[in-house]
């Protein structure tokens, strides 16, 4: 499977772009669109969380392997709303055989932090397999 591929299966988001994806390295982007947002008018938790799951696999696909979460944790920071366009960057602190750990932060183009998150990934398979 292509990452083009992964990526299209992957993400639900329409907004959401792969800018790029290097070993152990990710950068995406997304704008909050109506969708995406709680009752109160900002970016849904659950929004912000996917993104960054999403990215934290695809780190790990980046380290040549298949990946579930194990575990999680996401710090909110700030809030988004409707329109806001978020950066995702992401980096693997750990690549090791039987778990891999990515951290990503959500920011907006001045570097604003909107949240946070770490994440100890299960490798299922290589991606050679």
């Amino acid at each position: 499977m292509t990452i083009e591929e992964l990526f299209k299966k992957d993400m639900s988001f329409k907004s959401v772009k792969l800018i790029s994806l290097d070993e152990g390295r990710l950068e995406m982007e997304a704008l909050v669109e109506e969708c995406d947002t709680n009752p109160y008018g900002f970016a849904h938790g659950g929004y912000l969380f996917t993104l960054c799951d999403t990215a934290a696999g695809l780190i790990g696909y980046s380290l040549k392997s298949y990946v579930v979460t194990q575990q999680a944790n996401i710090n909110y920071i700030r809030s988004a709303k409707k329109g806001d366009a978020l950066y995702i960057k992401g980096e693997a602190l750990h690549d090791g055989r039987t778990s891999k750990v990515a951290r990503i932060d959500i920011a907006d183009e001045k570097g604003k932090l909107y949240c946070s998150a770490s994440f100890t990934l299960f490798p299922v398979k290589g991606t050679d397999e």
